[in-house]
């Protein structure tokens, strides 16, 4: 396995943002992380690729805590995955928005309920980040009234409004219509320019090479490349991995 990038000079004074040392992870009989090691900097933009069933999806949910790892070690922040204080934001294929509430009703229940902020501070934080979502406008609308890229914009910054440290994207516009893919992807772009950590499972290959400071590759639950996306795209060292990109890549 090609060995994590550096960390920014800025970002080596500070612990990683997502750390995985050793980590193994079962469903059932099932070895679906194998040994993996995975040093994410403060700031950096990570993109995730993979065939179907490579463990990419298992991968960033090990970060929530949404799966459980049985092997190895996941720190977040220095933090356990799910403890106190690790602050990780996640964003779905699926919408995951509740039908019944407005848009900005989606992004002010959690503030509310689970990190006890007043209706109006929740309220005027819900609409800065529909703002830079760019999509302040639709606030009082329903999901159902809304586009496909519209929901996934709403669901972002719903999940910006628990201020995260980190941002996981689970193929984040497999659900969407063609025309509708880059209006999401140039909201994850904003983001990324903004500074904020984030790992990205995708197939969209034109935004790795635009935005990723690092591509890997998973097949089989292992990372096979972890490279730039300068090297990645010119001359992948796994079979795997170049077997990928040219199915992809067409």
């Amino acid at each position: 396995m090609t060995a994590s990038a550096p960390a920014p000079d800025s970002a080596r004074s500070r612990p990683p943002a997502v750390e995985f040392r050793g980590v193994g992870a079962w469903f059932g009989t099932q070895h679906v992380l194998r040994d993996v090691d995975l040093t994410v900097a403060p700031g950096e933009r990570i993109v995730i690729c993979g065939p179907s069933g490579s463990g990419k999806s298992t991968l960033i949910r090990c970060i929530n805590g949404l799966v459980p790892h049985q092997a190895g070690t996941i720190r977040v922040g220095g933090r356990a995955p799910g403890g106190e204080g690790a602050r990780v934001g996640m964003v779905f294929q699926a919408f995951n928005l509740f039908p019944h509430l407005s848009v900005l009703e989606n992004c002010t229940l959690a503030p509310i309920h689970a990190g006890r902020m007043e209706r109006r501070a929740a309220e005027e934080l819900a609409r800065r980040h529909l703002d830079r979502v760019r999509i302040l406008g639709e606030a009082a609308k329903y999901p159902a009234q809304l586009s496909g890229g519209q929901q996934q914009r709403v669901a972002i910054a719903r999940a910006l409004c628990m201020s995260p440290e980190v941002m996981l994207f689970d193929e984040p516009t497999s659900a969407l219509d063609p025309e509708m893919v880059q209006e999401v992807l140039d909201t994850l772009v904003g983001l990324a320019e903004g500074g904020m950590t984030m790992l990205v499972v995708t197939h969209e290959m034109g935004f790795a090479r635009q935005v990723a400071d690092r591509v890997v590759f998973m097949d089989e639950g292992q990372i096979l490349e972890d490279a730039p996306p300068r090297d990645f795209f010119a001359a992948p060292g796994h079979p795997r991995a170049r077997s990928f990109l040219a199915r992809v890549l067409g």
